[in-house]
């Protein structure tokens, strides 16, 4: 039965159930905006690419990243000579004694007067300043490093939000597929107790029931379209598409096998992510920067030496001869070194020194907590896969005898020996088997990347098995 909603799935996508068999989802075709409207198809690895693009969290931290390179270049030039450039000019006036009024500031009541200008070229570099200068770039590379690892988590962090999303997506589609199963299944046993009923052999209660039983799932139905398509719309903000437009979400070929995988190597794991977290590594590179910085506090307690050289030129019109001999004749220069030893700063390098040692000890403690935190996220990970797997299994279980129940009491209703309430338990109950069948596959799909996350081994394409 096709229906029309507002986020959709590809039509004709092939899925296995819950029992085995193949159904061809026809009825998931969905519009995202108007009737007349074509779906932008978009398959899971042009969603991460989308999401990669546009996440303006990711954003920022590309952002952060850029300045740490500035940060980096900026270190480098300290070591470089600077080169300024001035320029200044007067105009000079005198007056004799005779003058009655001397404040009289202009040419004509002035004995005297002359123009200058003078132009120079100066130039000044550090030799030696403690090392600061050098431990300062050092830290500028590390944090640089650092930023480039925690954009890359970042990078990861998104991949899996996008792929969190699509698995609540796709379960959220499976499960309308099941209550469109069991809307199916029981309007058919509506048909066939309505001609009981006309028939005699059954009371009208029975009737009534059914009647009951079919609008519930009508119900349940409505309710898993609703969550079906906020799923859709959940994407569509992950993703910050244009929320006007219409997308079919395409549903990637998933295997049932899943509970059939064997346990993960929890030390393997741990190791494998120790090596590989780019947050932690980043906190590793961090905790160097903050000795980096110490350093360059320490420095402060070492003399400064520094070059400086100097060139300048000038030109008055008091002297003969033009503009450009009298820059080219009055020249002057200066090179001198400068030697600046700290006496007394008020304590401000102690104050630095203890400043930079409390920030190391803390870049420390940093890096032990998150190695903790990287431990106990991978073993419970595991364990949670572990356990996903176990519940997948006894769901299989579940699935299975609870459609042989529902079977047998059918036929013992069809020949008069059981009850319709026998039947719809038995129904209730098998839809409700499915149903956490559903959840358990997509729960172990769920923590098996959420262990691949943690462990830092996440697929940048999008592999979701």
């Amino acid at each position: 039965m096709a229906r029309t909603t507002r986020w959709a799935a590809a039509a004709g996508i092939t899925l296995e159930i819950a029992l085995g068999t193949t159904v061809a989802i026809t009825g998931l075709a969905r519009e995202c905006a108007a009737q007349d409207a074509q779906p932008r198809r978009i398959e899971l690895p042009e969603a991460i690419q989308i999401a990669l693009q546009q996440n303006s969290t990711l954003r920022r931290a590309e952002n952060a990243s850029a300045l740490d390179h500035v940060a980096v270049s900026q270190a480098q030039m300290s070591f470089a000579p600077d080169l300024r450039l001035s320029v200044s000019g007067s105009r000079n006036y005198a007056w004799s004694s005779e003058k009655d009024d001397p404040g009289t500031w202009d040419d004509e009541s002035a004995s005297s007067s002359s123009s200058s200008a003078r132009a120079g070229l100066s130039s000044g570099m550090v030799l030696f300043d403690g090392l600061a200068n050098v431990a300062d770039l050092q830290r500028a590379r590390l944090e640089e490093d650092a930023g480039l690892l925690e954009l890359e988590r970042a990078r990861q962090t998104v991949i899996f939000q996008v792929m969190t999303g699509w698995l609540s997506m796709i379960e959220a589609q499976e499960q309308v597929r099941v209550r469109e199963e069991n809307l199916s299944a029981q309007e058919d046993q509506e048909r066939q107790v309505r001609a009981l009923v006309e028939g005699g052999a059954r009371p009208i209660s029975d009737l009534y029931q059914q009647q009951a039983a079919v609008a519930s799932a009508r119900l349940t139905l409505v309710q898993a379209r609703r969550t079906y398509e906020l799923a859709c719309v959940d994407l569509v903000q992950q993703l910050q598409l244009d929320p006007t437009a219409a997308y079919d979400f395409v549903v990637p070929p998933l295997p049932e096998d899943e509970g059939e995988g064997t346990e993960p190597d929890q030390r393997a794991l741990l190791e494998l992510a120790l090596a590989r977290r780019a947050d932690l590594n980043a906190t590793e590179i961090l905790e160097q920067a903050a000795g980096q910085r110490e350093k360059s506090a320490k420095a402060g307690r070492w003399p400064s030496l520094s070059l400086s050289a100097s060139l300048s030129a000038g030109y008055s019109d008091s002297d003969s001869g033009n503009l450009l001999d009298q820059f080219g004749d009055r020249q002057s220069g200066s090179v001198g070194l400068s030697l600046s030893m700290p006496l007394f700063d008020r304590r401000a390098t102690s104050s630095a020194i203890e400043q930079a040692r409390v920030s190391r000890v803390n870049a420390r403690l940093a890096l032990a907590d998150a190695r903790q935190d990287v431990a106990l996220q991978v073993r419970r990970a595991v364990l949670d896969v572990n356990a996903a797997r176990e519940q997948l299994r006894a769901a299989d279980a579940r699935m299975r005898a609870a459609q042989q129940a529902l079977e047998a009491n059918e036929e013992r209703y069809a020949a008069g020996a059981a009850t319709l309430f026998e039947v719809t338990l038995a129904r209730t109950d098998w839809v409700s088997a499915v149903s956490e069948r559903v959840r358990a596959r997509y729960n172990l799909l769920w923590q098996k990347r959420l262990l691949d996350y943690y462990v830092g081994d996440l697929d940048p394409a999008g592999r979701l098995s």
